[in-house]
């Protein structure tokens, strides 16, 4: 399994350019290197009230695993730095997951900053990725430097880059109650791995399945599952077909 370290862009509702660092895990104190919000805006979580937030948008679905964090580094202002903040993930941007509440230590507005250790998120897929700020070090604003998540999975790196597939994976019957086939329409042959997961990213079930070009179902037993939704993937050495089942049961 290709890893790699992805990190983010800022996708926020107020964003500062960004300059290079001389040193991997060290924070300069420069404003344009951290973003900075003033002003409450409506969250994209709904069920989050109007608040300062950053969403990152991988662009793709992606495992996350270790990450790190960098607070807000300029000098008399490091109070406007996150202290504790809540976040949620998604799959389509739309429905939102909390996965829980982080605690940042204000920065030191010093040239060796070199941030420190975030949330492990141990596999968790998600292609959105919102840190919605719940209070920060003393200050009305809110900001944050840096944020880099070690990932797996399909990326659009440019240094480490794995293509995905033209295959295409539906789901039928979704909603499902007893179980649900999923079809695939794929160009690529050989073995790959039919895992699904629940939305906190834990496995329930994985399977190896034989791919073969053209199209083939698969079928899923559901009655067993309880009620919600269900990631369903497979993958072929780092190439990801996604889908979605919603379980509900009748009786």
């Amino acid at each position: 399994m290709n890893k790699f370290y992805f990190t983010l862009i800022l996708l926020c509702i107020y964003t500062l350019s960004l300059q290079s660092q001389c040193y991997q895990d060290r924070h300069s104190t420069v404003a344009n290197d951290a973003w900075v919000s003033c002003e409450l805006s409506e969250n994209p979580n709904p069920d989050r009230p109007r608040s300062h937030w950053i969403m990152y948008d991988f662009g793709h679905l992606y495992a996350l695993h270790t990450s790190h964090l960098w607070n807000v580094n300029i000098p008399e202002r490091t109070n406007e730095g996150i202290s504790e903040a809540v976040i949620d993930y998604s799959i389509d941007g739309n429905t939102w997951y909390e996965w829980g509440i982080i605690n940042l230590d204000q920065a030191n507005a010093s040239g060796y900053y070199e941030g420190e250790e975030g949330p492990d998120f141990n596999g968790l897929k998600a292609k959105y990725i919102l840190i919605t700020v719940i209070s920060t070090h003393g200050s009305d604003c809110a900001g944050l430097s840096e944020i880099r998540i070690e990932t797996s999975g399909v990326t659009t790196s440019s240094e480490d880059i794995v293509e995905s597939t033209d295959d295409i994976l539906t789901v039928i019957p979704n909603p499902a109650d007893q179980f649900t086939d999923i079809q695939l329409s794929t160009n690529t042959m050989g073995s790959a791995q039919l895992v699904i997961t629940d939305m906190s990213g834990r496995a329930i079930s994985t399977e190896t399945i034989n791919m073969r070009k053209g199209k083939k179902s698969y079928r899923i037993e559901t009655s067993d599952l309880a009620n919600g939704e269900y990631l369903i993937t497979i993958d072929q050495q780092g190439k990801l077909s996604t889908g979605v089942v919603s379980v509900i049961h009748k009786n």
